[in-house]
């Protein structure tokens, strides 16, 4: 069987692009660790921030609570002038 060139050079085009396709598809995958791991972070970011809000508001509750259920000051004593 006789190949025709243009066959052969494409076989011989895929043959030296092998090492650069792996290189490509290996940023690739470098390209989904950093996708993962900015997505993880940002995750982390967003729990520390929920917790943050959390305690901010529990402790918000507190000061309202201790205002609300505060003991009133005792009732002035009633002076009543004296008789001369």
């Amino acid at each position: 069987m006789h190949r025709s060139p243009a066959l052969i050079l494409a076989g011989l085009a895929l043959l030296a692009a092998g090492p650069a396709l792996a290189q490509s598809s290996n940023g690739a995958i470098n390209s989904l660790n950093a996708t993962n791991d900015r997505l993880s972070t940002r995750s982390e970011i967003r729990g520390i921030e929920q917790r943050q809000q959390f305690d901010s508001n529990q402790t918000r509750m507190q000061i309202q609570r201790s205002d609300l259920f505060r003991p009133s000051a005792p009732a002035a004593p009633i002076i009543v002038p004296g008789r001369r």
